[in-house]
Protein backbone atom coordinates (compact mmCIF):
# COMPACT_ATOMS: atom_id res chain seq x y z
CA UNK A 1 0.00 0.00 0.00
CA UNK A 2 1.29 3.47 -0.74
CA UNK A 3 2.58 5.37 2.23
CA UNK A 4 0.22 8.29 2.72
CA UNK A 5 0.47 10.97 5.35
CA UNK A 6 -2.41 12.97 6.60
CA UNK A 7 -1.62 16.67 6.32
CA UNK A 8 -2.73 18.72 9.25
CA UNK A 9 -3.05 22.50 9.34
CA UNK A 10 -0.88 24.14 11.91
CA UNK A 11 -3.25 26.05 14.26
CA UNK A 12 -0.92 29.03 14.44
CA UNK A 13 -0.64 29.20 10.68
CA UNK A 14 -4.40 28.92 10.36
CA UNK A 15 -4.90 31.83 12.75
CA UNK A 16 -2.30 33.91 10.92
CA UNK A 17 -3.95 33.30 7.55
CA UNK A 18 -7.39 34.01 8.98
CA UNK A 19 -6.13 37.25 10.50
CA UNK A 20 -4.67 38.37 7.17
CA UNK A 21 -7.93 37.63 5.36
CA UNK A 22 -9.96 39.50 7.97
CA UNK A 23 -7.58 42.45 7.86
CA UNK A 24 -7.81 42.66 4.08
CA UNK A 25 -11.60 42.64 4.29
CA UNK A 26 -11.65 45.30 7.01
CA UNK A 27 -9.17 47.66 5.38
CA UNK A 28 -10.18 47.15 1.75
CA UNK A 29 -11.83 50.36 0.58
CA UNK A 30 -13.78 51.09 -2.53
CA UNK A 31 -13.16 54.20 -4.58
CA UNK A 32 -16.55 55.54 -3.44
CA UNK A 33 -15.55 55.02 0.21
CA UNK A 34 -12.35 57.00 -0.30
CA UNK A 35 -14.18 59.84 -2.02
CA UNK A 36 -16.62 60.01 0.89
CA UNK A 37 -13.66 60.33 3.27
CA UNK A 38 -12.24 63.13 1.14
CA UNK A 39 -15.57 64.94 1.03
CA UNK A 40 -16.03 64.59 4.81
CA UNK A 41 -12.52 65.94 5.40
CA UNK A 42 -13.05 68.93 3.10
CA UNK A 43 -16.41 69.67 4.73
CA UNK A 44 -14.82 70.27 8.15
CA UNK A 45 -14.02 73.93 7.57
CA UNK A 46 -13.36 76.50 4.82
CA UNK A 47 -10.14 75.90 2.90
CA UNK A 48 -8.09 77.07 -0.03
CA UNK A 49 -5.34 75.74 -2.29
CA UNK A 50 -3.15 76.85 -5.17
CA UNK A 51 -3.67 74.79 -8.32
CA UNK A 52 -1.05 74.62 -11.06
CA UNK A 53 -0.68 72.56 -14.21
CA UNK A 54 -1.99 72.51 -17.78
CA UNK A 55 -5.42 73.19 -19.28
CA UNK A 56 -6.86 73.11 -22.77
CA UNK A 57 -8.23 76.37 -24.18
CA UNK A 58 -11.17 76.66 -26.62
CA UNK A 59 -8.82 76.69 -29.65
CA UNK A 60 -7.49 73.26 -28.63
CA UNK A 61 -4.08 74.45 -27.45
CA UNK A 62 -2.66 73.52 -24.05
CA UNK A 63 -1.47 76.29 -21.76
CA UNK A 64 0.00 76.66 -18.29
CA UNK A 65 -2.57 77.12 -15.55
CA UNK A 66 -2.31 78.73 -12.16
CA UNK A 67 -5.34 79.48 -10.05
CA UNK A 68 -6.51 79.78 -6.48
CA UNK A 69 -9.40 77.64 -5.29
CA UNK A 70 -11.32 78.75 -2.19
CA UNK A 71 -14.19 76.74 -0.72
CA UNK A 72 -16.74 77.36 2.03
CA UNK A 73 -18.44 73.99 2.67
CA UNK A 74 -21.82 73.25 4.20
CA UNK A 75 -25.42 73.31 3.10
CA UNK A 76 -24.86 76.60 1.23
CA UNK A 77 -21.56 75.51 -0.27
CA UNK A 78 -19.68 78.10 -2.33
CA UNK A 79 -16.44 77.73 -4.30
CA UNK A 80 -14.39 80.49 -5.93
CA UNK A 81 -11.69 80.06 -8.57
CA UNK A 82 -9.37 83.01 -9.32
CA UNK A 83 -7.15 82.81 -12.41
CA UNK A 84 -3.52 83.94 -12.71
CA UNK A 85 -2.76 81.80 -15.78
CA UNK A 86 -3.32 81.37 -18.67
CA UNK A 87 -2.74 85.02 -19.54
CA UNK A 88 -6.06 85.19 -21.39
CA UNK A 89 -7.90 84.49 -18.11
CA UNK A 90 -5.76 86.58 -15.75
CA UNK A 91 -8.02 88.64 -13.49
CA UNK A 92 -11.07 86.46 -14.17
CA UNK A 93 -12.81 84.51 -11.44
CA UNK A 94 -15.61 81.97 -11.16
CA UNK A 95 -18.04 81.50 -8.25
CA UNK A 96 -19.90 78.20 -8.02
CA UNK A 97 -22.78 77.29 -5.72
CA UNK A 98 -25.50 74.64 -5.84
CA UNK A 99 -27.68 76.64 -8.22
CA UNK A 100 -25.55 79.07 -10.24
CA UNK A 101 -22.13 79.74 -11.71
CA UNK A 102 -20.81 83.30 -11.95
CA UNK A 103 -18.11 84.01 -14.53
CA UNK A 104 -16.41 87.37 -13.97
CA UNK A 105 -14.63 88.63 -17.10
CA UNK A 106 -11.97 91.19 -16.24
CA UNK A 107 -11.60 92.70 -19.73
CA UNK A 108 -15.30 93.52 -20.09
CA UNK A 109 -16.03 93.93 -16.35
CA UNK A 110 -19.02 91.60 -16.68
CA UNK A 111 -20.45 88.89 -14.47
CA UNK A 112 -22.12 86.22 -16.57
CA UNK A 113 -24.56 84.18 -14.46
CA UNK A 114 -25.77 80.80 -15.64
CA UNK A 115 -27.67 77.91 -14.04
CA UNK A 116 -25.26 75.35 -12.58
CA UNK A 117 -26.62 72.57 -14.80
CA UNK A 118 -25.52 74.22 -18.05
CA UNK A 119 -22.71 76.50 -16.94
CA UNK A 120 -19.09 76.39 -18.05
CA UNK A 121 -15.96 78.40 -17.31
CA UNK A 122 -15.52 81.05 -19.99
CA UNK A 123 -12.21 80.82 -21.85
CA UNK A 124 -11.50 77.15 -21.14
CA UNK A 125 -11.88 74.20 -23.48
CA UNK A 126 -12.78 71.92 -20.57
CA UNK A 127 -15.55 72.37 -18.02
CA UNK A 128 -14.15 72.48 -14.48
CA UNK A 129 -17.40 73.34 -12.71
CA UNK A 130 -18.14 69.64 -12.12
CA UNK A 131 -15.07 69.44 -9.87
CA UNK A 132 -16.74 71.57 -7.22
CA UNK A 133 -18.22 68.57 -5.40
CA UNK A 134 -16.20 65.35 -5.68
CA UNK A 135 -18.85 63.11 -4.15
CA UNK A 136 -21.51 64.42 -6.54
CA UNK A 137 -19.08 64.07 -9.45
CA UNK A 138 -18.07 60.49 -8.67
CA UNK A 139 -21.73 59.54 -8.43
CA UNK A 140 -21.83 60.22 -12.18
CA UNK A 141 -18.82 57.99 -12.86
CA UNK A 142 -18.02 54.32 -13.20
CA UNK A 143 -15.09 53.93 -10.80
CA UNK A 144 -12.29 51.39 -10.93
CA UNK A 145 -10.84 49.90 -7.72
CA UNK A 146 -8.34 52.32 -6.12
CA UNK A 147 -4.61 51.69 -6.44
CA UNK A 148 -2.08 52.76 -3.83
CA UNK A 149 0.74 54.95 -5.19
CA UNK A 150 3.68 56.88 -3.77
CA UNK A 151 3.82 60.66 -4.32
CA UNK A 152 6.12 63.48 -3.13
CA UNK A 153 3.38 64.28 -0.57
CA UNK A 154 3.29 60.70 0.74
CA UNK A 155 1.25 57.52 0.14
CA UNK A 156 -1.91 58.16 -1.84
CA UNK A 157 -4.81 56.50 -3.59
CA UNK A 158 -5.16 56.73 -7.38
CA UNK A 159 -8.78 56.58 -8.52
CA UNK A 160 -9.80 56.32 -12.17
CA UNK A 161 -13.34 56.87 -13.40
CA UNK A 162 -15.25 57.11 -16.66
CA UNK A 163 -18.51 59.07 -17.08
CA UNK A 164 -21.80 57.21 -17.20
CA UNK A 165 -22.94 59.59 -19.97
CA UNK A 166 -21.52 62.34 -22.20
CA UNK A 167 -22.56 65.31 -20.05
CA UNK A 168 -19.25 65.90 -18.23
CA UNK A 169 -17.11 66.86 -21.22
CA UNK A 170 -14.32 64.35 -20.63
CA UNK A 171 -13.85 60.61 -21.18
CA UNK A 172 -11.75 59.76 -18.12
CA UNK A 173 -10.71 61.30 -14.83
CA UNK A 174 -7.69 60.33 -12.76
CA UNK A 175 -7.83 61.52 -9.17
CA UNK A 176 -4.95 61.14 -6.70
CA UNK A 177 -5.95 61.41 -3.03
CA UNK A 178 -3.57 61.76 -0.08
CA UNK A 179 -4.04 58.98 2.48
CA UNK A 180 -2.82 60.71 5.66
CA UNK A 181 -5.06 63.76 5.16
CA UNK A 182 -7.78 62.71 2.70
CA UNK A 183 -7.83 65.42 0.03
CA UNK A 184 -7.02 65.64 -3.67
CA UNK A 185 -3.41 66.31 -4.65
CA UNK A 186 -3.88 66.00 -8.41
CA UNK A 187 -6.62 65.68 -11.03
CA UNK A 188 -6.18 64.66 -14.66
CA UNK A 189 -8.91 64.82 -17.33
CA UNK A 190 -8.61 62.98 -20.65
CA UNK A 191 -10.69 62.91 -23.82
CA UNK A 192 -11.69 59.80 -25.76
CA UNK A 193 -8.32 59.86 -27.59
CA UNK A 194 -6.41 59.99 -24.28
CA UNK A 195 -5.46 63.60 -24.94
CA UNK A 196 -4.98 65.57 -21.73
CA UNK A 197 -7.70 68.19 -21.27
CA UNK A 198 -6.48 69.29 -17.85
CA UNK A 199 -3.68 68.23 -15.53
CA UNK A 200 -3.89 70.02 -12.21
CA UNK A 201 -1.85 69.77 -8.99
CA UNK A 202 -3.10 71.00 -5.61
CA UNK A 203 -0.51 72.89 -3.55
CA UNK A 204 -0.42 75.04 -0.39
CA UNK A 205 -3.60 73.51 1.04
CA UNK A 206 -4.71 75.27 4.22
CA UNK A 207 -7.76 75.80 6.42
CA UNK A 208 -9.13 79.35 6.48
CA UNK A 209 -11.81 81.59 8.01
CA UNK A 210 -13.44 82.40 4.68
CA UNK A 211 -17.15 83.17 4.44
CA UNK A 212 -19.63 82.63 1.62
CA UNK A 213 -20.22 86.38 1.30
CA UNK A 214 -16.48 86.97 0.88
CA UNK A 215 -16.31 84.43 -1.95
CA UNK A 216 -19.25 86.11 -3.71
CA UNK A 217 -17.58 89.54 -3.66
CA UNK A 218 -17.43 91.19 -7.09
CA UNK A 219 -16.73 94.69 -8.46
CA UNK A 220 -19.62 96.98 -7.60
CA UNK A 221 -19.66 98.45 -11.11
CA UNK A 222 -19.60 95.08 -12.95
CA UNK A 223 -22.36 94.54 -15.51
CA UNK A 224 -24.50 91.49 -14.64
CA UNK A 225 -25.60 89.31 -17.58
CA UNK A 226 -27.93 86.36 -17.04
CA UNK A 227 -28.06 83.55 -19.57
Amino acid sequence: MPNTKRQTLNPRRFLAVAAMICASLVFAQSAADIVKQVQANLEKSPWEATITGKVQTPDGSTQDAELRLQVVPGTNRVARVEFNKPASLEGNFVVIDDKEVWNYLFLTNQVIIQPRAKAKVEGLGVNLTSLGDLEELTGRLNLRPPVEVNTPDGPAWRIVGTPKDNSLGFAQIELVVLKSDPRPISIRLLDSSNKVLAELNFRNFKRTNLTASALRKRPADAEVVRR
